[in-house]
This record gives C-alpha cells, structure tokens and sequence, in this order.
C-alpha cells in the first residue's frame, strides 16, 4: 500500500522533558541532562537552558559559563526507554502503521485509517492523551512524504502542530537550512548560490547534476511513500553500558545497577518485539575490561529469565575489584509474538508485566540507584 501523508511525531527536548515530569521543581528553570562518567557532556538541555545557547554535545563548563544558573541531571536512559515504550502504546492506539526513527521520534502514516481528515483529527488526539497521560508535549509535522514532515515538524517546534496542505506555498518561505537533508556543508554551498528557500532549490537547474542534490529533490518531490518504510527491520544486537561516578565494590549493589540495565533493554525488547537469543555482560575493574556470554535455548523477551541470566553472568564476572564501568547486550534478536511469561516466576512476571500500563511507575532499581548515590 502506498500512504501519501505521513506525519512525523517529535519529543519535545525529550529526556530533558521526562526528568521534568518527575521532578516538578525544575519546571520554569534552566536544566540540562548529562552523561555519567567523569568528564560529562549535555545530551539534553530544556528550553529555557536552550534560550542561553546550552546545545546537545557541550561540555558542562561551557554550558555553566553560559547559563550560570543551570542545573545538571544525570541521564537516567532505562526510564527514556520505558517512557517511550508508554509513547509507542499510545501511537498503536490511534495509528496501526508507524515506524520508530530515534528514541523520541516516530513516523506516523496517517491515512493507514482512513480518511486523511480523519487521521489529522486522530493526530490531535494523540497529541492531547500524551500530555495528558505522560505530561509530555511533542511537535508533529504532517506531509505528503517523510522528508515534507519532518521538515514541518522542526519549523513547528515545540509543541505545535502543522500539516503541509499547500506544497508549493510551504516551498516558497521555507528557508532552505529547515530543510531535513541539507547539512551545514550543503547549506554553505547553496548559499554560495544564492539558493536561500526550498522553492529556489527546487527549481534550480545548477543542481540537477549533483548527485546529492538530485536525490534529495526527488525525495521531496515524492507524493507517496511505500509501505515498505514503515516495515521494522530488527538491530543485531541492543545494548546498554554505563560509567560509574564511583567504584562499586559491592556484589548487592552492583546486581541493582546491572538489573536497572536490563529493564531499560527489556523496554527496547518490548516496542520492537523482538528477541533475544544471547546476552553478554562486560564490566571494568582496576585490572582491565573483561566479558562474558551465554546464549539462550530459545529466543525470549522473558524480563526474569533474562534478568537471572544476567545476575548469574555478573556473579561469575566480578571478582572483587572496585568496579567503574558495567554494560549489557542483548544480541541475535529476532521478531517474536508476545510477552513471554516464566513457568517457575508467574508471580514476579506479573509485577514486571505492569512496566508496560500507563501509570507512573518506578522500577525498583531506581530508588536503589538514587538512595545509594551509585549513579
């Protein structure tokens, strides 16, 4: 089947936004989320951080001599994972057909129910149930293609929403740097050109034996897209590392970070269902890096099989040693049906199969985490 509208579902500075949620107090002031390990970057700054010139990828001096005021958090990735596993729930509510881009963004085809109106309508929905269930907000941009959308969702950013309904007069005012495929290279050279909106580039014959160029017209131009885009094509592998701001020396404390991990994979395991056959746990002592595999009778996304698994490989793994570094992966995955369920753990995979409700849940491992100061 062939869609010819397309929205693109954007996240509003979204791991900034979901500490947000947890923590009301820092609503109104400027805050950025960082990495752990010893020398931390900005991964995620809200709004208001945003306003001082505080960008993805900055180091946290810089961001501080910029906004004086900024507060950092630490990134907690297992709770963005299972959030967007929450996001993913509500889009399957309202729209049988979409595809995950990122962590914080999903392709959405929107005539997959129908009546594009309809779909416009349903799209504002969506849009309303995500604030109101998650206290998130989230830009859409609605196209004749992928390309069209996303590029109405960065000029409708944040929390709007835009729908292209007249191409040629959206082509004419779009600034040609709004325009998803034009990198700063490419910019630099239009501009050189004096190519200055989508329009000119478009209609610019100096471009058409640029290969670059030339696919990227016929990209935009498409008014359709195939069916065949929005198919999920498994990863080999997910995984989940994470440097330590101390040494853990302790075996109990040790299984409550590598347990935090599991749950942020078996969220990825949940949204694609897939999975896994093997896993592999690493960690990093004084002495060096070391790791360790075993691989699974069957494929499974059973979170108490995999999560055992994994408290057996660390037990074998640590030896003692002040620990600095952990990770997980979960490898040679696969589509499978279902949340599987374990025979000798029916009780406990009960409490775990609650991780996917909407509510406001908060797994374990996370008060463990936070009350102990590992991370």
């Amino acid at each position: 089947m062939l869609y010819k509208c397309v929205a693109l579902l954007d996240m509003d500075a979204y791991f900034a936004s979901v500490e947000e949620a947890k923590n009301l107090s820092l609503r109104g002031r400027p805050f950025a989320v960082i990495g752990n390990g010893e020398r931390p970057i900005v991964i995620s700054a809200n709004y208001v951080a945003k306003s001082f010139g505080v960008k993805t990828g900055m180091v946290i001096t810089k961001a501080r001599k910029l906004c004086p005021k900024i507060i950092f958090v630490k990134a907690d990735f297992s709770q963005y994972e299972f959030t967007t596993l929450k996001i993913i729930q509500l889009v399957e509510k309202y729209f049988p057909v979409y595809k995950e881009a990122s962590i914080d963004e999903v392709y959405i085809a929107v005539d997959s129910i129908g009546d594009v109106s309809y779909g416009v309508e349903r799209l504002k929905e969506l849009k309303e149930e995500i604030k109101e269930k998650l206290n998130l907000t989230c830009t859409i941009g609605v196209g004749r293609n992928p390309i069209i959308a996303k590029s109405a969702c960065e000029l409708a950013k944040p929390d709007g929403f835009f729908v292209v309904q007249d191409f040629e007069e959206f082509a004419k005012d779009l600034p040609i740097k709004n325009v998803t495929g034009i990198g700063k290279e490419s910019e630099k050279i239009l501009e050189r050109l004096g190519i200055g909106t989508l329009e000119q580039f478009l209609n610019d014959k100096r471009l058409d034996g640029l290969s670059g160029f030339q696919k990227l017209k016929t990209l935009i131009l498409k008014e359709y897209t195939e069916s065949e885009f929005f198919k999920f094509v498994p990863p080999k592998s997910v995984g989940h590392s994470l440097s330590l701001d101390r040494h853990v020396s302790n075996l109990d404390e040790l299984l409550e970070v590598y347990k935090y991990l599991t749950f942020g994979l078996y969220a990825k395991l949940l949204r694609g269902r897939m999975g896994a056959k093997s896993v592999s746990v690493y960690l990093k002592d004084r002495f060096g890096s070391f790791s360790i595999s075993r691989s699974f009778i069957f494929y499974t996304n059973d979170f108490l099989l995999i999560s055992k698994v994994v408290e057996n490989l660390v037990e074998k793994l640590f030896k003692g040693y002040p620990v600095s570094k952990v990770g997980i992966s979960l490898n040679n995955l696969k589509l499978i049906d279902g949340v599987q369920s374990s025979l000798f753990w029916d009780e406990q995979q009960k409490r775990f199969k609650k991780l996917a409700e909407f509510e406001n849940i908060f797994f374990g491992g996370y008060f463990v985490l936070r009350t102990k100061k590992i991370v």
